[in-house]
């Protein structure tokens, strides 16, 4: 079962006219839609055929019903949440250009009153995870004992991060503790305070965080595909994938989608490349929605971008049904 780990979204979505160049645009569409990170990569985990439940707390609150009712429609498991008034989620406005570009604004005051389950129920999770899908820019404190444990069970761990918290050492730490770490470019920059180019990133970040010799770091970068560094024999092997090529309309949400993807192809055992031709695949097929769609992989576009039939549905095993 792959187990999620952070803040939960609702996310005010702007549809916009301009361009980003031009500063301004009138508003063309205005929606609410859930959000967050490990949601989203949850969502796209489930939509492609994982076994996913989420690992948190959420509020009690009536006006924050919906956030636990999206996740149940997207077939996640709630078997590992309790309740807490404190627990709301952070509230995002989303602004997305003509030329699919967008920016975020969010306020994530209620990471300092979420708490994690009790121990109780971490426990269970624990015993029943096959991967740990972390957002380490919103997991809660307490996180980073969860991940100790989780690596004495040896069970992988996916991190995911694209900012700093206050005090940002414990993104580090949880980052430090990951068996894969996917980060964008931007955030692959900071942590290296370097400027370098995207070759040289994951090697960097590996040196940077620390991390043992058999982790796997990925640097995506949209457009211009993914680069990922390995260890063979105790040197580094770095690789560059590139992107699918598709028309891009609205790329919110694709980085988590390739995280969720990416972690049903590890739970898959597939080999690493694979890995990545999947999750970029699914990320493809997200930024290639209309606004007015679920943010949630096609599994035709999948099927296509992955060189089948682009009939069916498509798992991380390369079978089609």
């Amino acid at each position: 079962m792959i187990i999620g780990i952070g803040a939960i979204a609702v996310d005010t979505v702007l549809v916009t006219a301009g361009h980003w160049n031009e500063g301004k645009g009138r508003i063309l569409q205005r929606r609410l839609r859930m959000g967050g990170n490990v949601r989203n990569a949850m969502v796209a985990a489930a939509t492609l055929g994982g076994q996913v439940a989420y690992l948190g707390c959420l509020s009690a609150d009536g006006q924050w019903a919906g956030v636990a009712s999206d996740l149940v429609d997207h077939g996640i498991d709630l078997s590992f949440v309790e309740w807490n008034d404190g627990a709301a989620p952070i509230q995002s406005t989303i602004v997305v250009t003509a030329d699919a570009e967008r920016f975020i604004a969010f306020d994530d005051s209620v990471l300092q009153t979420t708490p994690l389950p009790s121990a109780g129920t971490v426990q269970h999770a624990l015993e029943l995870a096959t991967v740990l899908l972390v957002d380490a820019s919103t997991a809660p404190p307490g996180t980073l004992a969860i991940l100790d444990e989780a690596r004495s069970r040896r069970i992988p761990i996916v991190v995911d991060a694209e900012r700093f918290l206050s005090g940002g050492a414990v993104v580090e730490q949880i980052l430090s503790r990951a068996d894969h770490v996917i980060l964008p470019r931007h955030f692959a920059h900071s942590l290296t305070s370097a400027s370098l180019e995207i070759s040289d990133l994951p090697t960097r970040v590996h040196a940077a965080l620390g991390t043992q010799p058999g982790v796997v770091v990925v640097v995506t970068d949209g457009t211009n595909g993914v680069v990922v560094c390995t260890q063979a024999e105790g040197s580094p092997v770095v690789e560059h994938l590139s992107a699918f090529e598709i028309q891009a309309i609205d790329t919110v949400g694709c980085g988590d989608v390739f995280h969720g993807a990416y972690a049903v192809a590890l739970d898959g055992k597939q080999q690493l490349r694979d890995r990545l031709r999947f999750a970029s695949a699914a990320a493809a097929s997200v930024a290639a929605l209309t606004q007015d769609r679920d943010r949630v992989p096609d599994l035709q576009v999948m099927s296509i971008l992955l060189g089948g039939p682009g009939q069916g549905s498509v798992d991380p095993s390369g079978a089609r049904t």
